[in-house]
């Protein structure tokens, strides 16, 4: 379905609280994928590149997580979602699921996730096709956000514009148009690939297009995830975690004389 991933490596747990229970991330990357992935949400591993780039992890971090989330109970992945701040939306908990499912029942399904987060909680939104659909919705609808308000919002070849939602409308992919208001706090991307007709633009957000036909993901390959460009589109929307400053943490700055080099060969 997707790319090849990084070997398996250890740990992915924050350090624990003085309660002794795992300390929650205040980032969160939501990611909310489109038709056909009802079994997504068991399996995440199209995801690993944006998560990896959310977090900062190597290939073998993400694999530690990958593999205790797919033997992990509801339980497990519920702490892992809490101390990582990786959240994957579950299209079975709509009527008529990833396909038929209506992607405005999923909007309030959302909503109702992040009305949980703790207040405060930094939300980056990640919808990939369908997926971009529900979050429209979710950012079109008026709401009461009593905790968590998403930040940032990502569509990734989404039907988001009016031809690509009518015509979803007229396939039976329970898409229907919306409109999102103007001047919104939320900052917004959409990514699209010329080799890909599904995805659409918005007026006033900010575009990134490319041109792959190998994005692994069948039965089309190019209407893959984009992983390759999830650190520069995270990085431009402010979703990633500045480094710490050398006085922040108590050493000095290095000088470049003291920098180690690679070696080479």
């Amino acid at each position: 379905m997707t790319g090849s991933q990084p070997a398996e490596a250890t740990g992915t747990s924050k350090r624990p609280d003085e309660t002794g229970a795992p300390q929650a991330s205040r980032r969160v990357l939501y990611c909310v994928p489109g038709s056909w992935t009802d079994e997504w949400f068991d399996n995440p591993a199209a995801w690993w590149q944006w998560c990896c780039a959310f977090l900062g992890w190597s290939g073998d971090e993400w694999r530690a997580f990958y593999a205790r989330w797919r033997s992990g109970s509801d339980n497990v992945r519920d702490r892992l979602s809490r101390e990582t701040g990786l959240r994957f939306f579950d299209w079975r908990r709509v009527p008529g699921g990833s396909f038929r499912g209506s992607a405005r029942a999923a909007a309030d399904l959302i909503a109702a996730d992040l009305a949980a987060f703790a207040p405060g909680a930094d939300v980056t939104l990640l919808g990939h096709s369908k997926g971009g659909s529900a979050l429209k919705h979710l950012l079109a609808e008026p709401r009461e956000w009593p905790a968590a308000w998403p930040a940032r919002a990502i569509f990734v070849d989404a039907p988001v514009d009016w031809l690509r939602e009518w015509c979803g409308r007229l396939m039976g992919l329970g898409i229907a148009r919306c409109a999102l208001p103007a001047g919104g706090d939320v900052q917004l991307a959409t990514i699209n690939n010329w080799l890909d007709p599904s995805g659409g633009r918005m007026r006033g957000v900010r575009n990134y297009q490319t041109f792959v036909w190998q994005d692994y993901l069948n039965p089309y390959p190019p209407h893959g995830l984009k992983g390759f460009l999830a650190e520069r589109v995270l990085s431009d929307l402010g979703a990633l975690e500045a480094p710490a400053a050398p006085e922040a943490l108590g050493a000095p700055e290095p000088s470049p004389a003291t920098l180690p080099t690679r070696e080479e060969g």
